[in-house]
């Protein structure tokens, strides 16, 4: 007999980790920073629909130096300056590598599943055998995302991204430095991808995508083709990378740099058709910081006629407010700006939102990227966890009150003589019987949390006391936390018996050290109802929550 398995939670923890990932998205702040040996870069996007925005930018360009290593003390401060003549509204950063410095592969294996991927990465070496890598292992940072599961031929393709660990920590040093918070650490290479994603330009055929980086100092070809990429270094003699960014070089001089160029692009080209079956090549999309970039365009497409070489303007359909405009006019090549723009479209991605959407959007190469997302997971759930606990006790303390005043409904003339017959109190005390049922569900729902953290047990512990303690003649306004050991209570009472009561109540949970009236008076002329302010203290050592529960045994 076939055996079946049922499991309700199974559905729900996948919706809210649905829910939470793409949510945790949806509220990052993050700034893309291009820092390249000649210019820093800083831009802040916002989006609308399909609508990307521009909210915050700032474009510095570094003279008297082009040499990073050896000047980081004055990287660190020009990125500093740039970041507050920005004002921005987070220090939270995505950040690249230079190509030069990374090892990216395409690496076919066996299909396997997350856990047998672990196992094998953690076990048996994997990436020692399959990337030959020029140095150990542990010299490097590494990225992996599975972008190809093939079921029918019993294989996958496996994104493999390295940095050695001195790369790393040197970028990661100079922007910690200008008081930048890294939180992603990109390659270049993949920033200019999502760039484009911002215009889907990727996938307006079925053609790959070619991205050529041209540049005093990075230049590569890039062929992306389903989150596939195909990564080549174009090799430019020192005098060539200089007139590149040089507004002085000649037709002439540009014309034999590009001659240079073509013969590298078709031999690239070439071993790309060979190699892979996506499809002809027809546009070539140049990214360069070079001021002659016009010219140079149209000098490839004379010795290339066959392809359409396009100087991509990362700008030129985004929303970008008039105070930005200004900002921007300072640069000619637009160009310029599209690392910078792709960095900012990047996430920290704490619950894996991208992971399920693209794999090149999800590469991160900083080495404490799991620390860094575990902080925030546990951060966006605490809020969510108290958030959700305090609607929770309040609704139940409304309704107490509400459940109060719809039972007692008399005028203010009769609060003067106020009396509850006998059947008034039964009926009332039933409903508190009921409330008293429903305080211990939710308790045993509550037992559940104990793995958050103690500020939120104990916040918990301390709204559940304070509204609990409320007898009949009591409605609640506002309970609210004022900080330290500290909350307020501030509610409405048909007298001032009604208060002292529970001020009494209150002083008898073990978890408060003082309680305090600070207001009491008439709520309004002609009211008998009082309305009071309670301060209330928790103990210092009940601030943990294992103390809480020894207390409470």
């Amino acid at each position: 007999m076939a055996r079946f398995s049922l499991n309700p939670i199974k559905p729900i923890n996948n919706f809210l980790l649905s829910f939470l990932s793409k949510y945790s998205v949806q509220q990052e702040e993050v700034i893309g920073l291009d820092l390249t040996p000649r210019s820093v870069n800083l831009i802040q996007l916002s989006k609308s629909g399909s609508k990307w925005i521009v909210e915050k930018m700032s474009y510095r360009a570094i003279e008297g130096v082009d040499d990073i290593k050896n000047n980081t003390q004055k990287y660190a401060d020009e990125i500093s300056v740039a970041f507050k003549s920005g004002k921005f509204s987070t220090t939270n950063a995505a950040i690249s590598l230079p190509v030069s410095t990374s090892i990216i592969k395409v690496i076919p294996i066996p299909l396997m599943n997350e856990d047998e991927m672990q196992k094998a990465i953690e076990f048996d070496s994997l990436w020692e055998n399959l990337t030959q890598l020029p140095d150990a292992l542990t010299e490097y940072s590494i990225f992996h995302q599975v972008i190809r599961r093939d079921a029918s031929k019993n294989m996958m393709d496996v994104l493999f991204v390295a940095s050695k660990l001195s790369e790393v920590n040197f970028y990661v040093d100079v922007i910690s430095k200008a008081g930048i918070n890294p939180i992603v650490l990109d390659v270049k290479c993949f920033a200019l991808r999502n760039a484009f994603e911002t215009k889907n330009l990727s996938k307006l055929s079925d053609a790959p995508l070619a991205i050529l980086e041209m540049g005093e100092f990075e230049n590569f070809l890039m062929i992306i083709k389903d989150d596939s990429p195909y990564v080549s270094d174009i090799f430019v003699g020192a005098n060539d990378k200089k007139l590149i960014g040089s507004s002085d070089a000649n037709k002439q001089t540009l014309f034999q740099i590009v001659n240079r160029y073509v013969m590298q692009i078709k031999q690239n080209l070439n071993a790309y058709t060979n190699r892979f079956e996506t499809g002809k090549i027809n546009n070539i999309f140049i990214v360069s910081q070079s001021p002659n970039i016009k010219e140079i365009t149209k000098l490839f497409e004379e010795q290339l006629k066959e392809i359409t070489f396009i100087n991509f303007d990362p700008l030129s359909d985004m929303t970008i407010p008039a105070q930005i405009k200004e900002k921007i006019q300072v640069v000619d090549n637009k160009s310029t700006f599209t690392s910078a723009i792709g960095l900012a479209t990047r996430k920290l991605d704490i619950f894996g939102y991208y992971k399920k959407v693209t794999g090149v959007k999800n590469i991160n190469l900083l080495p404490n990227r799991e620390t860094i997302k575990k902080t925030q997971r546990t951060k966006l759930i605490s809020g969510i966890f108290f958030g959700t606990i305090a609607v929770i006790i309040i609704i139940l303390a409304s309704y107490l009150s509400y459940g109060f005043y719809k039972k007692i409904n008399i005028n203010n003339d009769e609060l003067t003589d106020y009396s509850m017959n006998e059947m008034e109190i039964n009926s009332l005390q039933e409903t508190l019987f009921n409330l008293q049922n429903k305080k211990r569900e939710i308790e045993k729902k509550l037992e559940l949390t104990k793995t958050a953290t103690t500020n939120q047990l104990t916040a918990a512990k301390v709204l559940s006391d304070l509204a609990y303690s409320a007898g009949p003649g009591i409605a609640f306004v506002e309970i609210k936390y004022e900080g330290g050991e500290m909350y307020s209570v501030k509610g409405e009472a048909l007298n001032d018996k009604t208060v002292v009561n529970y001020i009494n109540e209150v002083r008898e949970k073990v978890i408060f050290n003082k309680v305090v009236l600070e207001k009491s008076s008439i709520a309004k002329e002609g009211s008998k109802i009082k309305t009071f302010i309670v301060k209330v203290y928790v103990k210092p050592e009940l601030m943990n929550t294992q103390n809480i529960q020894e207390e409470n045994n």
